[in-house]
């Protein structure tokens, strides 16, 4: 329950972010600095999604067997090897 309202206001945030664009008082130093606090917040965050999807697409794609199987010439090659490993994890449990 809590995740998905997580998702829903990261996903609302940018249209968060610019209606209070509008809305900010240039002249108040608390809207400014909220403003502010709340796009580097939203930034930090964008940057860890990022950096987590590299993480986990170098983990799954880096697999040692795929890489040194010399029958791997092209990309069909390829990708019917790693459906096979994906067949082959769903029937062990991995």
């Amino acid at each position: 329950m809590l995740i998905n309202v997580l998702q829903r206001i990261i996903r609302w945030m940018p249209l968060a972010l610019l209606i209070l664009l509008f809305m900010v008082d240039r002249d108040n130093a608390f809207h400014k600095f909220g403003y502010i606090t709340l796009l580097l917040f939203y930034t930090c965050f964008l940057i860890m999604r990022i950096l987590y999807a590299k993480e986990r697409w170098h983990d799954e794609f880096n697999m040692p067997d795929v890489k040194s199987d010399a029958k791997i010439e092209k990309m069909s090659d390829y990708k019917e090897k790693l459906e096979n490993n994906y067949d082959s994890d769903k029937v062990t449990g991995r």
